[in-house]
C-alpha cells in the first residue's frame, strides 16, 4: 500500500522500517504517548521527512495511534518508527499507567452517558 506525504511523494509503508516490524526499542502500546525532547529538536533538520512529521506531532503529547492517523501508515508502521525515535532519544515515551482493577464504576456510566449521547 502507498501514501502521498506532505511533499507529494509516494513512498510504500513497508519502506518507511526498511521492512521490520519491530522497532528498535521496547514494544509500545497504541494509547502510549510520545512527546519529542530537546535532542530530538536539535537533531530535526537531519531527519527523514517522515520522521520529521512525527516529532512535529508530538510537539504535545500525541499516541501511537494518533501518529499512524495523521500519517496514514498502519498501526504497526507508526509503532515501529516511534519506537526507534525513543530509541534514538528523539522521542521521550509516556506509557499508560497500569489499572489495578476494572474502572470505578462512575467512569464506566459516564463512558456509558457518552455513547448514548447524553
Amino acid at each position: 500500500m502507498t501514501e502521498p506525504t506532505g511533499g507529494g511523494r509516494v513512498v510504500p509503508s513497508y519502506l518507511l522500517t526498511r521492512g521490520r516490524t519491530r522497532s528498535q526499542g521496547a514494544e509500545l502500546p497504541l494509547e502510549a504517548l510520545a512527546t519529542v525532547t530537546d535532542f530530538g529538536r536539535e537533531r530535526y533538520p537531519g531527519l527523514p521527512r517522515e520522521r520529521r512529521d512525527i516529532l512535529d506531532l508530538c510537539a504535545q503529547p500525541t499516541s501511537v495511534m494518533e501518529v499512524a492517523a495523521h500519517l496514514h501508515v498502519p498501526l504497526g508502521v507508526a509503532r515501529v518508527l516511534v519506537g526507534d525515535l525513543a530509541a534514538g532519544d528523539y522521542l521521550t515515551v509516556h506509557m499508560p499507567r497500569q489499572a489495578d482493577g476494572p474502572p470505578p464504576a462512575e467512569i464506566l456510566e459516564r463512558l456509558l452517558e457518552g455513547l448514548r449521547g447524553r
